[in-house]
């Protein structure tokens, strides 16, 4: 048996974070390009489509009228930011938070590269009409089409393609407008050889070409080294700035940890090996502790190569810690060591982990070659607690959406803010019947290593509705039950554990001492 686990490096923190950061944009890149040339699809195009992935086309036809109604996606790019590349406002408000207002001597505005992949915003900040909307309930609650499953980033590259043989022109006027300084330089087609495979380790000088390629700048390689404050300072201190005093007013600061998955290592360590060495291996177990880079769930479809011909005997199973790859940390200075479960991302990553280990399972492998363990760090009631109090809490609260309806419960709200509600409580089928097949323990490929709780009623949602004053609706639901999602798991050392796994974490005081030894260490040098 080989195990594997995430990997961390530290001289590999900016490989990983710009990693990261390169495959985000181009997805973000690929999203766009298919939502504004979907009507070139043909009816044949959606056909091949259909086969592999059924549920595209109608995800297509939402996430296409959504986008349009929300960014302003126009063609007219008048700004003058330095780095921003792209006409429409989904691509440049991705480009304009995470590179364009981190300048090279602004790099308090740097909150992380490792969960970037989690940032793709849900709605403008300032929409085509004029009106402003913050990230809040409102943006959050919105249903995006990739949520609950990785179908949809895995249906673009086939799709991207299929335009681009069909309908070259199109597709290279718009990669011209997304990325304008290829104009004349390179070849639109060009564009599809950028994607990396989500388990990717790939090299520097690979990631470097496809950001100069997609318009990053280079000091974004310095950025995942760079210390986060829990507040912006008005100077950042030695090493980030050596021209500056260092910023003594803050109590905790943190740097990320950014990790390869454990599939990923696994991927890349059997490509290393012979044949013969690969069909020697009957058993792997990947132990999934950490969050990881780009789309962690995904990355079970780079394992199904090695479970077919190439050795149809093997056995993997992935680990999922689900705390320590799906948990919120609290970094602010009073808190430092709180860790929260949130429905907002817990119940979406738990759903891309099932439903992806699913569909990776179906791609043509032995029944239970390929299987998912969800596990709690040692700690299997609190995983049952997180179950009853989370996941069936929120089916529960599904199920009662339509009976709320039903009754009129809702009727003193507006018609968007019952879209609202609709994107934020109502849940995916699919993710419900994985459910149910954990409770039941009924699948082949993915089971609980604690007991994942019991189904609730949707009685007692549907009797609070009842018994809420009309007047008081919204905020009830929009505020009171919006609050009641999370989750402080209370566990003082395990969290600490699990924060430490993601985050370097310094008190001013261990700072200081650090910039006095190095400052010591300069003069030693300078006296030889």
């Amino acid at each position: 048996m080989i195990q594997f686990s995430t990997l961390y490096r530290e001289d590999w923190r900016s490989l990983a974070g710009c990693f990261n950061l390169v495959a985000t944009y181009y997805y973000v890149l690929q999203q766009d390009i298919v939502l504004h040339l979907a009507h070139l699809i043909t009816p044949e195009m959606h056909m091949q489509l259909e086969r592999k992935f059924p549920n595209f086309r109608s995800k297509l036809e939402i996430e296409r009228a959504f986008h349009f109604r929300v960014w302003d996606t126009g063609d007219d790019n008048t700004s003058q930011v330095r780095f921003r590349p792209a006409a429409c406002q989904f691509v440049d408000e991705f480009f304009e938070w995470n590179i364009d207002c981190i300048l090279p001597n602004n790099r308090y505005e740097y909150e992380g590269y490792g969960s970037v992949h989690n940032c793709i915003r849900y709605s403008a900040t300032s929409t085509r009409d004029g009106h402003r909307w913050y990230l809040g309930p409102v943006d959050r609650g919105l249903r995006r089409w990739d949520k609950y499953s990785g179908e949809i980033r895995q249906c673009l590259t086939h799709c991207l393609q299929l335009i681009a043989e069909e309908y070259p022109e199109e597709f290279g006027d718009h990669v011209f407008t997304c990325l304008p300084h290829w104009r004349g330089k390179y070849p639109a087609h060009d564009f599809l050889g950028l994607r990396f495979e989500t388990w990717a380790i790939p090299s520097r000088s690979q990631v470097a070409s496809a950001m100069d390629r997609l318009g990053i700048p280079d000091f974004a390689w310095k950025l995942p080294d760079t210390w986060i404050y829990e507040e912006n300072p008005l100077s950042l201190g030695p090493p980030e700035f050596d021209d500056e005093d260092p910023p003594f007013d803050f109590e905790f600061r943190i740097r990320e940890k950014i990790r390869f998955s454990a599939a990923a290592s696994a991927i890349r360590f059997i490509g290393l090996l012979s044949t013969t060495q690969r069909t020697s291996i009957r058993t792997i177990v990947l132990h999934e502790d950490s969050a990881s880079v780009n789309d962690i769930s995904l990355h079970g479809y780079g394992l199904v190569p090695f479970l077919k011909k190439k050795n149809p005997a093997l056995q993997i199973q992935r680990r999922i810690d689900i705390i320590n790859t799906l948990h919120t940390v609290c970094h602010v200075a009073t808190a430092v060591w709180e860790v929260f479960l949130h429905y907002e991302t817990l119940i979406p990553n738990l759903s891309r982990w099932l439903l992806n280990a699913a569909g990776a399972s179906n791609e043509g492998i032995p029944v239970g070659s390929l299987t998912l363990l969800l596990e709690t760090d040692d700690n299997p009631k609190v995983g049952t607690d997180i179950f009853q109090q989370r996941v069936h809490y929120c089916i529960a609260r599904d199920q009662a959406w339509p009976k709320c309806l039903a009754e009129g419960l809702l009727q003193p709200l507006t018609d968007s803010q019952v879209e609202v509600l609709r994107g934020r409580f109502t849940l995916d089928d699919d993710f419900k019947n994985a459910i149910v097949q954990l409770v039941n323990q009924s699948s082949t490929v993915f089971r609980c290593g604690f007991d994942p709780g019991v189904p609730q009623g949707c009685e007692a949602f549907v009797n609070t509705a009842r018994a809420i004053i009309p007047g008081d609706i919204w905020e009830y639901w929009s505020i009171t039950e919006w609050l009641n999602n999370y989750i402080n798991l209370a566990r003082t050392e395990e969290d600490k554990d699990a924060t430490l796994r993601q985050y370097d974490i310094q008190t001013s005081q261990e700072c200081i001492l650090s910039w006095v030894s190095i400052g010591a260490l300069w003069e030693t040098q300078d006296d030889r």
